[in-house]
């Protein structure tokens, strides 16, 4: 089905394989939107297609589309990429947004691998925005690496190292290699991700309620398929279509902790999450285009909050090291190619891409709509923030990483990714909630059509009024 100008300027509706005399059949626009209405009111209209007929579904589709409801209020998303205990710094981030503008709401939410734990904590939760901001800090609050990964002893971490030889299952599941592939052992993260989420059998239940009720429309995780070495991005949501692209591709799902997990698991250093007959590993891994899976969820404008530091062009010059490179920076060299922060080429493609729509008048535009992004990052390099607390990385992690030559290097960015400290997550949840503040007016620009006005958008709860205290008597005190 299309819609096509006449000659007199009206819009008609050409209706696939259904014609006259050869010829498609054009219908008013006016007289769809006449029947639709009956339709909705009588449950009548259309009666003369078969239930299951594909040209009434994509008419219905296409109607609701059209007039459900007025253009101009924008969808709002948010993007959360990755980082390991770096991802605490979003949960700061979003914590200052929820404290200063209660109201907003992001009705999609894509989270890749670390970010995807913060995402699933935020669409998961069924309170206000600014309960389900605090329940992010919370699941970040005191976290140690023993809520991550089994530390094993020294010696067994190099015997892994060395050798393997673990007997699989025919047909494994992910519980059965979490403690016999990769370095480290995350039964600890499924147990934590469990209890923080609610999830004792794995399903992230408040998602449901959040899409019945409006406040959420899509929440998609981010992984990658090790089989084909696809993106696929699992997505719970209503109202949109799966995409088939080469090399990144998106599915209709139950969103459960498995996803979750997929979607962080490290690769070589976590173990791989089974769904289905495959296996996936860590989203990040050659994401080339990270705002992608908002976009096709119908987002007009995201707040993207990656945690990677922007370096200055004299900061990227300097040299972190003297004499031949240790084996960790190699490592880190290939860890960052792996987790190469594309976000900033995306953003720079996505702006020429606006600057060419903003020349087209709209009916030249294929369906395209000009795109907003506000990203806020981190004000100071939380990978050289680590080396502060390198020393605090339990013993068979620091045999690691000494081995791998850590010592010798002033910015150890592999290692933040695991160092799951609680004081440096507490730092971490300040510079975000104060890089937040920092940036409250381009915040409250970027918000202001979204924010409810004097009727409740889609999705928005309010706190409750606070009740008056109470002497304990029954008088107020």
């Amino acid at each position: 089905m299309a819609v096509q100008k006449t000659e007199k300027g009206a819009d008609n509706v050409i209706i696939e394989g259904q014609s006259r005399n050869g010829q498609p059949r054009r219908v008013p626009i006016a007289v769809l939107r006449a029947k639709w209405d009956v339709h909705c009111t009588h449950r009548t209209a259309f009666s003369h297609f078969p239930p299951d007929s594909t040209v009434l579904h994509t008419l219905r589709k296409r109607l609701a589309q059209l007039f459900a409801a007025p253009p101009g209020r924008p969808t709002p998303g948010i993007l959360l990429p990755g980082g390991g205990a770096r991802s605490a710094y979003q949960a700061g981030v979003i914590r200052y947004v929820a404290e200063a503008f209660p109201e907003a709401y992001f009705p999609i939410q894509t989270g890749v691998s670390a970010g995807a734990i913060n995402a699933a904590h935020l669409g998961n939760h069924t309170g206000t925005f600014e309960e389900a901001a605090e329940h992010v800090v919370d699941s970040w609050t005191g976290r140690e690496l023993t809520d991550i990964i089994e530390v094993e002893s020294g010696l067994g971490l190099l015997w892994d190292l060395l050798w393997d030889a673990t007997v699989t299952p025919e047909q494994p599941t992910s519980t059965d290699v979490r403690s016999t592939h990769g370095l480290l052992d995350t039964t600890p993260l499924a147990s934590t991700l469990q209890a923080q989420l609610d999830a004792p059998d794995g399903d992230l239940g408040g998602v449901r309620p959040n899409l019945n009720d409006g406040r959420l429309r899509a929440l998609a995780v981010v992984t990658t398929d090790y089989a084909t070495g696809q993106t696929v991005t699992w997505v719970q949501g209503e109202d949109f279509d799966a995409w088939e692209r080469p090399d990144r591709i998106g599915r209709h799902t139950q969103l459960t902790v498995d996803h979750v997990m997929a979607s962080t698991a490290l690769p070589l250093v976590f173990p791989a999450v089974r769904i289905g007959d495959s296996w996936y590993g860590d989203g990040g891994i050659g994401l080339s285009a990270p705002l992608a899976p908002a976009v096709h969820l119908g987002a007009d404008k995201i707040l993207a909050i990656p945690t990677q530091y922007s370096r200055s062009r004299a900061e990227s010059d300097e040299i972190v090291l003297e004499g031949y490179p240790p084996t960790a920076q190699i490592v880190g060299v290939l860890m960052n190619s792996i987790f190469l922060d594309s976000l900033p080429q995306d953003a720079h493609t996505m702006h020429r891409i606006n600057t060419l729509l903003q020349e087209l008048p709209s009916h030249r535009r294929h369906g395209m709509r000009p795109l907003e992004l506000l990203q806020i990052r981190p004000s100071v390099d939380l990978d050289a923030l680590a080396h502060d607390y390198a020393d605090r990385v339990p013993g068979p992690i620091q045999l690691l990483t000494s081995s791998l030559g850590r010592r010798e290097r002033e910015s150890p960015d592999w290692l933040s990714v695991l160092l799951f400290d609680p004081d440096y997550i507490d730092r971490l949840l300040d510079i975000g909630y104060q890089d937040a503040r920092d940036q409250h007016d381009r915040l409250e620009a970027f918000l202001a059509d979204t924010v409810a006005e004097t009727t409740n958008p889609p999705g928005l709860r309010r706190a409750a009024a606070p009740m008056s205290k109470t002497d304990g008597s029954g008088n107020a005190a």
